[in-house]
């Protein structure tokens, strides 16, 4: 099951791979794509839906750059989970600045909860989901609505301000599904010994507000051959629901794209940093990477997809995260089809990741049984592959496979996205 998505790509791509690659033509006006959503993920399962990108180029002239973009999206997965998200963002609607917007549901029957800490949390692979035992350890029932806007304005060539709000409301809770004994988790022991206070047991919500700067000297924004990407800014996150989990974080990103064979091979990397550097985190915030804007319903970590590849989806939860990925995209080959452009990619890559800021650590050290010693700074590492089909240049398929090397915290995991990572 892992592979099957992964191998139909791959025989849909080499069906095609007989047709001419020729001059890729501006396209001007609205372009749409809309897509069924049958894909696996080693987070979520089989994941059954369907999503659209619209892009509006106006008269063609920055193509492959557009003027406005629209996602929407809506899935269901096998692992109990299921979403509607709609992002949009805009290069012109407002002269002299790029504004963004989204808005995200959410219902996670059994999401992901490992505990605090990475390392320090101790695992049990036999705990892991299984109907024979009625076990489901590490599982937890989340529900999330968010809402986001962003404002972006120039202050000099290539440096840009921006600002922003988030809000978020989470509620969770026990999970409950017939086939699994809901009252033994992970979750529950974290409540039942303080680990997991009772006023932010059941969840809550805040607002976000961030402001920063963003560098950007990338050829194209979508799929770039050079250049460096840019983001530093600071979150301050107000409580609403107790009024006592407010916290800062400062937030930097740093993207670098160096072509080797402009234009078919080029090498990325990216460098990113999360840090609490005031007040507390309340635990349902934890899994939150933050992002300038909300390209798709989820934005999790520390590891999945969006961090680091081949380490089961929030394995390290803490107050501060510090991770590096870095890839080779090779472009194979580029053909039009049905008057569509598309391009076939595939991109190896290295990834590594560790703790800035450990969460409650020291409360953790002392209940035996949620706690075990690890290294002092650990470090997570993983390499994997992924392969990526671009349809005019802003529209891309990836699939990828990725391993962690910390048997504990990683696994062979399999992601299907409509982008790459960074």
């Amino acid at each position: 099951m892992k592979h099957k998505y992964f191998l139909s790509l791959l025989i849909w791509s080499l069906g095609v791979l007989g047709a001419a690659a020729q001059e890729v033509a501006p396209k001007t006006g609205w372009s749409f794509t809309p897509m069924p959503d049958v894909s696996y993920n080693s987070d979520i399962g089989l994941n059954l839906g369907a999503f659209c990108d619209f892009f509006y180029y106006g008269d063609g002239s920055d193509y492959p750059n557009f003027q406005h973009h629209i996602a929407t999206a809506a899935a269901w997965s096998t692992k109990g989970s299921w979403y509607v998200h709609a992002m949009g963002e805009s290069k012109t609607l407002i002269p002299g600045l790029r504004t963004t917007g989204s808005l995200t549901f959410r219902q996670a029957t059994m999401n992901n909860f490992y505990g605090f800490n990475g390392p320090w949390a101790p695992f049990d692979a036999d705990l892991e989901l299984n109907k024979d035992t009625r076990t489901a350890w590490y599982t937890l029932n989340r529900q999330t609505l968010r809402a986001a806007v962003g404002v972006r304005g120039r202050i000099a060539e290539g440096l840009d301000w921006f600002t922003g709000a988030v809000y978020r409301n989470i509620r969770v809770r026990d999970f409950s599904l017939k086939n699994y004994d809901s009252g033994r988790s992970l979750y529950n022991d974290y409540v039942a010994t303080g680990l997991i206070r009772q006023d932010e047991a059941s969840g809550g919500d805040n607002i976000e507000l961030k402001a920063g700067v963003v560098y950007d000297s990338r050829d194209f924004e979508w799929v770039p051959n050079k250049g460096m990407y840019g983001e530093l800014y600071v979150n301050g996150n107000v409580d609403l629901a107790h009024g006592k989990y407010h916290y800062g974080q400062v937030v930097a990103h740093f993207r670098h794209f160096v072509p080797i064979i402009f234009s078919r091979l080029t090498l990325a990397y990216h460098l990113g940093l999360q840090h609490q550097f005031a007040g507390e985190i309340p635990f349902y915030n934890l899994h939150e990477i933050s992002t300038l804007h909300y390209q798709y319903e989820e934005s999790e970590g520390l590891g999945s997809r969006y961090t680091l590849r081949g380490y089961r989806l929030d394995r390290m939860l803490a107050a501060g995260y510090g991770w590096a990925n870095v890839e080779l995209r090779a472009r194979l080959l580029s053909f039009d089809l049905f008057k569509q452009h598309f391009d076939i990619v595939v991109n190896p890559f290295f990834d590594a990741g560790t703790l800035t800021r450990t969460y409650r650590l020291e409360e953790q050290k002392a209940l035996p049984g949620l706690w075990r010693d690890a290294a002092k700074e650990p470090l997570f590492l993983s390499a994997g592959a992924g392969v990526k089909l671009h349809m005019n240049t802003n529209f891309i398929l990836s699939i990828e496979l990725a391993k962690g090397f910390n048997p504990e915290l990683g696994d062979l995991t399999v992601s299907m996205a409509t982008t790459y990572m960074f």
